[in-house]
């Protein structure tokens, strides 16, 4: 099995907040520049988020109407549409519940992304013929929600040939790769700024309270301060 590189990148509040109006004490687009140019040196075509993020910021939508008659599609076999995109949007959706529309989306200034949902087995006929019929890729990650991430990324590289997945939340997302021992680095663009809003997600977001799991080290590759004092910290094993 090739595991791709995993990248945790994301920016975060001083206290460590990734959503929330932190970025608004920074002026222009200061944020958006780190955040970017900083992904950009990675050299990947492939960001990977989870479901929440995607229906927030992609499948804005409601679900469409799904085939009421579909085939009988096996749980053996992923699907891997033809695309003229070499960039990757790769969602993963356990249940099946991100409403795609199209097989490609956009994000700021970045290429055109071909979708890629990663699901489980428990994913409905009707929602796996939806995304056949729109051209939406997709691959099984597990038989219930608790993907099993080496496969995943195993098949990630298998089909579509990726070396670096940059992985760009949300919490739990970012917790499950870690979780599961698959975080390489972490790349942190630190906002100068302490947000208080109760209830945000955490870079690292455990919802599991019987979890044990052992710090895991990482080592400093390169700290770089930017503008509008932003700091980005890059971590390696």
């Amino acid at each position: 099995m090739f595991k791709p590189k995993v990248i945790v990148h994301m920016s975060m509040s001083m206290n460590g907040n990734i959503t929330g109006p932190y970025g608004s004490v920074v002026e222009g687009d200061a944020l958006s520049n780190a955040y970017e140019e900083k992904h950009e040196s990675f050299g990947s075509n492939a960001m990977l988020l989870g479901r929440k993020t995607i229906e927030e910021a992609f499948a804005t939508e409601a679900m469409p109407q799904l085939p009421s008659n579909p085939k009988q599609y096996s749980r053996d076999e992923d699907f891997i549409a033809d695309t003229p995109y070499d960039h990757y949007l790769i969602s993963l959706d356990p249940s099946g519940k991100a409403a795609w529309t199209t097989n490609h989306t956009t994000f700021r200034e970045r290429p055109e992304m071909h979708v890629v949902e990663v699901i489980s087995e428990n994913v409905s006929d009707a929602y796996l013929e939806h995304l056949r019929n729109i051209g939406v890729s997709y691959i099984f990650g597990g038989k219930d929600r608790n993907l099993d991430l080496s496969v995943v990324l195993d098949k990630l590289h298998h089909y579509f040939g990726f070396e670096t997945v940059v992985v760009a939340g949300g919490g739990g997302i970012n917790w499950s790769f870690f979780e599961q021992g698959f975080v390489d680095e972490v790349s942190i663009v630190l906002v100068p700024a302490v947000d208080d809003h109760y209830g945000r997600p955490q870079l690292f977001d455990n919802s599991n309270s019987s979890a044990e799991i052992k710090p895991q080290g990482f080592k400093i590759a390169h700290l770089e301060l930017l503008e509008g004092d932003i700091v980005w910290l890059h971590y390696t094993k």
